[in-house]
């Protein structure tokens, strides 16, 4: 059975993506910081939950060797140019030594629609300088650049209807 490390995995997008790896028969291993903020996905019969924080490179290898291949979903939308730069680059930085050391090669990550380097926005700088981290790292990557992600539990559509709602 394959077998693929979902970082994000307990997001918005990640529980969905956790879903369509349990329908497809492909066991998946979710990495949290708290286990309470994985409840959405650890009902699902292939996902094993398990506490780590995947910011931390020596977590990192700890939980690649068994694995099949990896989807990195981990983003900020909102913060400093520190935390950008943390989370889109730091992170994937990391992910790549860990994955080249434990020989997983297989890396999905999930970017945004208009990463550039020299786009407007501190968010799209950082996350096209994680693409070209992962890009140098010699891996088998497939870069996802998805627009605004929304549906019935986003927080992007929500949030104005709730301030439609006056709530």
């Amino acid at each position: 059975m394959k077998k693929v490390l979902v970082l994000g995995g307990s997001g918005f997008v990640g529980r969905h993506v956790c879903e369509q790896l349990n329908r497809a028969g492909i066991r998946a291993t979710v990495p949290t910081r708290r286990i309470a903020n994985a409840q959405t996905v650890q009902t699902l019969p292939l996902v094993d939950v398990i506490e780590a924080d995947v910011h931390d490179e020596a977590a990192l290898a700890r939980l690649l060797p068994g694995h099949d291949a990896v989807v990195n979903l981990v983003a900020v939308l909102h913060g400093s140019e520190k935390h950008f730069e943390q989370v889109h680059v730091e992170l994937p930085r990391r992910l790549a030594r860990a994955m080249q050391a434990s020989g997983v090669t297989r890396l999905v990550h999930i970017s945004a629609l208009g990463a550039d380097a020299d786009g407007p926005s501190l968010y799209q700088r950082s996350k096209a300088r994680g693409e070209a981290v992962l890009a140098e790292a010699g891996l088998a990557l497939t870069v996802l650049r998805p627009s605004v992600v929304f549906g019935a539990e986003d927080q992007f559509l929500n949030l104005f209807a709730r301030l439609q709602a006056g709530l």
